[in-house]
């Protein structure tokens, strides 16, 4: 992809530039200059200016008058299909500008953009964007379009390229611009008014399958009824649109928010008939980047108020901005009928077998989980779930225990999704007081009915180590968690034993297969072999028997349970065998048993039910 940056001079004719190393959002240092090529810096004339590299992200341009024009010229490779990155093919483009633009840091102000043959402009701190896109693409982006021709004093930079068609958007500022996606492609916009708000749905599959209308329909029911219980509890937005870009892919999943936009991507299968798991993880991924909307680009903690691109920027909050907005975001979900209650209670089961599978609650906090993001998150190992935590997953558990609290404190008149609407109304970004912290979070808690004396509470979930308790708030909403298998007295859960199925051997192991090959990825609490063999390794044969799938091995662990069996590996190209006793499958509490109670009732229905 063609790219240029054009900047205005401003003092003694040294100017400097970066780009950016992270992506708001998204909190790993991805370093996007790593896909610039063939950098060249002239002036407007096209005469070469002398620069050189500074830092890790960085140029610095001399060998020009003062108050000249800067020209950065490069080319951009755009091969990784995610959320937060370029992409470009011959079917589509998905512009990321944080992955995109030089930031002109000294020197110089921003004086013009382009992409691929497009383009933007600077007056004060608006930034333009002019695009030339093959005509039949058409682009979506939350950035508004104007009708300007500032490229005309670049000669043939401002033309045209045949074939093309010149499209041309305005930033109001640096942080509207770092958030203006664009996906361009040649399906048009799927456009729908929520409560007057036109909501744009721009689709997009990666191998050009098809996408039926009832899909797109249905999409749009989902996305009506998720924006129409958001609008009850934070009002309707002050905003002119909203843009969803939702990309279809073999299996590739994300998703990440943007001031009044969002990118998600999900499996196609989501949208076929009788994926019931895909539909439902969909329509929660496109409620959760809707709550950001709200809980996080608007409410923001105070150090994402201005986001520095430069350097990691740590909070101890990311609990509260996506773990909360997970939390919210199901909640939205259930209430709004795009999920039944049975929806809310399986992925509650599937969160829950994630929680019980991993350990990491004895080894890290929430506060310490959300403060090593950078480090952590973004980089998992196979013994991750051992000593970290989730913010997103264990946040949202331990923010439904709170709501639990605060539901039974109040006899079920308030929740926590009010804490949120209240946070946002008094300290929103055009707020007196913008920006959160704990104090904030902590005093809003005190100020709503039923948490005045949560702070505890609260405190003890975010910095001390150990499992959120979700038995006692599951007994506070008038239910329970159970295995599922058999229970005493409970003639619902015996298992039928004439069946004569044998009981399923297990070892504890999360296996990876490739080219038939069967390796130990990780290994689960408590693992039998955790202690004898080692991540990497092979298994070839369970009791003599070859093995290649997952499924080879639990059929012969079935009937083995407290036998001892031979398993050979190989580990480094050198073939041994190790004996371990086969253990049962443990029964984790995770299905939500029981009808529930007011409490649970003003949970999962909307107010106005």
């Amino acid at each position: 992809m063609q790219v240029s940056v054009i900047a205005e001079g401003r003092g003694d004719g040294v100017c400097e530039f970066t780009f950016p190393r992270w992506v708001p959002g998204s909190y790993l240092m991805r370093e996007p200059f790593q896909h610039v090529r063939d950098l060249r810096v002239c002036d407007e004339s096209g005469k070469e200016l002398s620069w050189k590299r500074n830092g890790i992200n960085g140029i610095i341009v001399s060998g020009r008058s003062p108050s000249k024009t800067v020209v950065l010229h490069y080319d951009l490779l755009c091969a990784d299909l995610t959320v937060r990155s370029n992409h470009l093919d011959s079917t589509h483009l998905h512009l990321m500008p944080p992955f995109t633009w030089f930031l002109p840091k000294r020197g110089c102000v921003w004086a013009d953009n382009e992409v691929g043959g497009h383009r933007s402009v600077v007056e004060e701190n608006q930034v333009g964007v002019t695009m030339h896109l093959p005509s039949k693409w058409i682009p979506a982006t939350q950035l508004p379009p104007v009708e300007v021709s500032w490229l005309n004093h670049l000669g043939e930079g401002g033309q045209t390229p045949a074939g093309c068609t010149t499209h041309h958007f305005v930033a109001k500022n640096r942080d509207e611009l770092l958030d203006g996606i664009v996906e361009a492609n040649a399906t048009p916009s799927d456009t729908i008014e929520i409560n007057g708000i036109p909501h744009h749905l721009k689709l997009w599959d990666s191998g050009g399958a098809s996408i039926d209308s009832d899909a797109v329909e249905r999409i749009q029911e989902a996305i009506r009824l998720i924006a129409e219980e958001s609008h009850r509890l934070f009002g309707v937005p002050d905003i002119p649109d909203y843009t969803t870009v939702l990309q279809l892919t073999s299996g590739s999943r994300g998703g990440l928010e943007h001031l009044r936009s969002q990118t998600s991507m999900v499996p196609r299968k989501a949208l076929w008939v009788g994926q019931k798991d895909g539909w439902r993880d969909l329509v929660s991924l496109l409620s959760h980047e809707y709550m950001h909307l709200w809980n996080v680009k608007d409410l923001r903690p105070k150090k994402y108020l201005n986001y520095d691109l430069d350097t990691e920027q740590t909070t101890d909050l990311l609990w509260w901005f996506e773990g909360g907005t997970s939390w919210l975001g199901d909640v939205i979900c259930v209430r709004s009928g795009v999920w039944s209650e049975d929806d809310y209670r399986i992925d509650f089961k599937r969160k829950m077998t994630r929680h019980l599978r991993g350990d990491g609650n004895s080894k890290q906090t929430l506060a310490e989980s959300s403060h090593e993001a950078w480090i952590h998150l973004y980089r998992p190992n196979p013994h991750a779930t051992e000593h970290r935590i989730s913010y997103y997953n264990e946040g949202e558990l331990a923010l439904f225990c709170l709501d639990a609290e605060i539901r039974r404190r109040s006899k079920g008149n308030s929740g926590l999704e009010l804490l949120f609407a209240e946070l946002w109304k008094k300290h929103n970004r055009n707020s007196p007081s913008p920006g959160v912290g704990e104090v904030e979070i902590f005093a809003a808690l005190h100020a709503t009915e039923g948490g005045s004396r949560l702070s505890g509470m609260l405190r003890t979930l975010i910095h001390e180590k150990g499992r959120p308790p979700v038995n006692e708030a599951m007994k506070t909403f008038g239910l329970m968690l159970t295995s599922g298998k058999k229970e005493n007295d409970d003639d619902d859960f015996k298992v039928d034993e004439s069946k004569g199925i044998p009981p399923q051997g297990w070892l504890g192991l999360r296996l990876t297969g490739k080219s038939g090959l069967l390796k130990i990825g990780a290994f689960e609490i408590p693992s039998p072999m955790r202690n004898i063999a080692q991540i990497g390794d092979e298994i070839v044969a369970v009791s003599g028997q070859r093995v290649h799938t997952t499924k080879d091995v639990k059929e012969y662990l079935k009937g083995k349970v407290g036998d001892e069996v031979e398993i050979a590996l190989a580990r480094q190209g050198r073939m041994f065998s190790i004996r371990v006793e086969v253990v049962e499958e443990p029964q984790l509490a995770v299905t939500i048993k029981g009808k529930g109670n007011h409490l649970w009732r003003s949970l999962i229905c909307s107010p106005d039910v």
